[in-house]
């Protein structure tokens, strides 16, 4: 006998109820599309757990570049952590896309933050692991990282002693198979609701 087990997201959001008058006129018109995915997806992933008492509301995410494309759109995803790698299962909201005049970039401080706003909180809950996905088809695009034994590049001088927190940056060349990184960490900053 094999048992098998799946986790449940929870998500919540107030429904919004709308009542409109509509018509509709009919035309029908035969057309073949064929999309060609240009460039290839090579996502970076940083982990993080949530040990707020009760979860997190996830409002936005702000991420640093010191590189971005001139034409494809750059997007981040909340995703779950199983066994420790990023896991292919969205959050439900946990998706933004920016296109490049959205990205800010600072080439030499890392200190200019551009900031990815979901579209609704998206829940994260107590004392799971979850993961931040960085996305694109471009190979432009360059986050700024901090890995230990490094110097800040901010102007303070500093070396890069410890880890902010518990996660670990994760890379991957096909969003399947990814290869951690334990002496490196994405620089980001994630910011929660707080409710009245």
């Amino acid at each position: 006998t094999v048992n098998t087990t799946q986790q449940t997201i929870e998500s919540t959001r107030n429904a919004t109820v709308v009542q409109d008058t509509v018509t509709q006129t009919q035309s029908i018109t035969s057309t073949v599309e064929r999309h060609i995915i240009v460039g290839r997806v090579d996502p970076l992933a940083q982990t993080f757990l949530i040990s707020e008492t009760g979860g997190s509301f996830i409002s936005s995410v702000d991420l640093f570049f010191s590189e971005k494309d001139t034409n494809l759109p750059v997007w981040v995803e909340l995703r779950e952590v199983i066994n420790g790698y990023p896991g292919p299962t969205l959050i439900p909201f946990g998706r933004k896309v920016l296109n490049p005049n959205d990205i800010n970039v600072d080439a030499t401080t890392g200190n200019t933050a551009t900031n990815f706003k979901f579209d609704s909180p998206v829940y994260l809950k107590e004392g799971i692991e979850y993961c931040l996905v960085v996305m694109t088809n471009s190979l432009n695009y360059k986050v700024w990282i901090a890995g230990l034994g490094e110097a800040d590049v901010s102007g303070s001088n500093r070396i890069i002693s410890t880890q902010p927190h518990l996660g670990s940056l994760f890379k991957s060349q096909n969003n399947t198979t990814w290869s951690a990184v334990q002496s490196e960490d994405l620089k980001f900053t994630m910011k929660k609701c707080n409710f009245t």
